[in-house]
Formats: C-alpha cells, sequence, structure tokens
C-alpha cells in the first residue's frame, strides 16, 4: 500500500466525507485511492459461554451452537463490510474519480496497520462507528507512520490551510516537507505559534517564503493550546490544519492523552496530522 492515500470506511455518517477528503488528497499527490474497512479481531463470543453451568451431556451442544452463531455473525459482518465499500467505490466513480482499490481487513489494530505498509496518507472519519478505525483515533495516530488526516461529517474542498508551529526542529521539519508537497499546493496559508518566540516564527516563515509560499504568520498566547488553535482556525475560516502529531514541547504534551479528544472534540476542521 505504499504510495497510496487509504480512506477508513464503516458506514458511519463521516464515512462519505472521509471518501470526498480522500479522493482529493489522491488526486493532489496523484496517488491511487484504496477503501478500507476493518473487521477488529474480538476474543469475546457473540453470547456468553455458559457450558460451565449446565450440565456435562449439553456442553457439547452449546459449545456448537456458539461456534455456529460466531461465525454466522463474522460472515454478516463481512457482508456488510462488503456492501459499504461497494456502494463508496459506486459513489466516487459516478462522480468521475477512478475506481478505488476496495479492501477489507480482518485482525488487531497493530496487525492491520503493519500489512497496510507505509500508506501515503490515512483518512479516517473524527467519529465513527462500533467499527475500530472510527473509533481509534489515537491509536492509529500513534501507530501510522505517516501522515493521518481526520475529517468532519461533511466535506469542504480546502483553501486555508492552518499550520501549527511550537519552534521544534521536529516542527520545522514537518514545515519543510509540508512546502515541497503537491497537497497544500494553491492553498492560502496561516502559520501559527501558541506561546512561543516571534524570532522562531520568522524563521519558520522564511522557509515557506523561500519555497514560493506567502503565509499569514500569527504569534498567539493563551493558557490553552487547544483553544487558541480552534479559535483563530474558527475566526479565519480556516478549512484545514495541519499539526505534528509527536514534537518535543507543549504540542507534544497537546497531542498525549487527554488533551488529543479534546482538540478532536472541540475543532470543527480536519486535522492533517504529520509524523
Amino acid at each position: 500500500m505504499n504510495n497510496t492515500v487509504v480512506a477508513c470506511v464503516d458506514g458511519a455518517s463521516s464515512s462519505r466525507a472521509v471518501c470526498e477528503y480522500a479522493a482529493w488528497a489522491a488526486g493532489a499527490l496523484e496517488v491511487p485511492l484504496a477503501l478500507l474497512h476493518v473487521l477488529e479481531k474480538n476474543d469475546q463470543p457473540v453470547i456468553s459461554d455458559l457450558t460451565g453451568t449446565i450440565g456435562i451431556d449439553s456442553r457439547e451442544h452449546f459449545t456448537e451452537e456458539l461456534v455456529r452463531l460466531e461465525g454466522e455473525r463474522s460472515r454478516l459482518l463481512m457482508a456488510q463490510g462488503k456492501t459499504i465499500l461497494k456502494n463508496y467505490a459506486e459513489l466516487l466513480t459516478e462522480t468521475g474519480q477512478p475506481a478505488p482499490q476496495q479492501l477489507q481487513k480482518h485482525g488487531t489494530l497493530d496487525e492491520i496497520l503493519a500489512e497496510l505498509g507505509e500508506a501515503r496518507l490515512m483518512v479516517l472519519g473524527r467519529r465513527g462507528s462500533k467499527n475500530p478505525v472510527g473509533s481509534h483515533l489515537e491509536n492509529v495516530i500513534r501507530l501510522q507512520k505517516n501522515p493521518v488526516l481526520i475529517v468532519p461529517e461533511t466535506f469542504s474542498l480546502p483553501s486555508r490551510v492552518m499550520f501549527a508551529y511550537d519552534g521544534s526542529e521536529a516542527s520545522l521539519e514537518n514545515l519543510r516537507q509540508l512546502s515541497v508537497s503537491p497537497l497544500l499546493l494553491n492553498l492560502s496559508c496561516h502559520l501559527v505559534m501558541v506561546n512561543g518566540n516571534s524570532a522562531s516564527l520568522q524563521i519558520a516563515q522564511s522557509l515557506l517564503q523561500k519555497a514560493g509560499i506567502i503565509s499569514q504568520a500569527n504569534l498567539l498566547k493563551d493558557d490553552s493550546v487547544t483553544h487558541a488553535l480552534c479559535s483563530y482556525a474558527d475566526e479565519h475560516g480556516i478549512d484545514l490544519m495541519v499539526m505534528g502529531a509527536y514534537g518535543h514541547t507543549r504540542l507534544r504534551r497537546f497531542f498525549i492523552g487527554s488533551n488529543t479528544s479534546e482538540m478532536l472534540s472541540d475543532s470543527r476542521q480536519p486535522l492533517l496530522m504529520l509524523r
């Protein structure tokens, strides 16, 4: 799956937006698009095994019945997943997109992500159904080596991007990579730093300028990084936020633990998280 945009769909309300954002990204990057539906391995049976509380003679019968029911449940979930993949693939082709690859994976989340390899970009909905990829955002962000795009329930073609810069070497490197990416070509760029210093922000802005990207640089002061970024994005009509998932300053703590969920719940814009 190297150099492929992977859209994770589970039939939730955000799945259509996931497909549309993924198609936009795949078109901008000029790479293939794949749709992924996940059936995570479940160690618990669909019905509790009560054979220890019933007669010995009945144990074998109930065990066989539980195995049959679990097999039927798995079969139905797989069929449902294939229908979801088929429907969203048809939706994309109807809008003029190339036919995407359709993938259905079964296993633990880390196994599935390892099997996918280094996808160019993974796109997930901020809110999913009971299927795991839509609900385990923090785990995906931690396990995935390449960028992850978390999107809201409705699609809006990005025109104004905000990069959250924290002054670290990792953040500067992310900005350097961003400056040469076709994904953000021709977008209006806002460079935002929270509780930093103007000299560091100027260095980052100069890097963008050398790459031919004109940006608005803004140094914000706020006790809450989350509040500062979300408020700025809302006030300036930002429709795509970009930030490093793992830094070495306040933004590192910001992305690990409860603040991750806080950002995902408070922001209204798609979040492109860079590694």
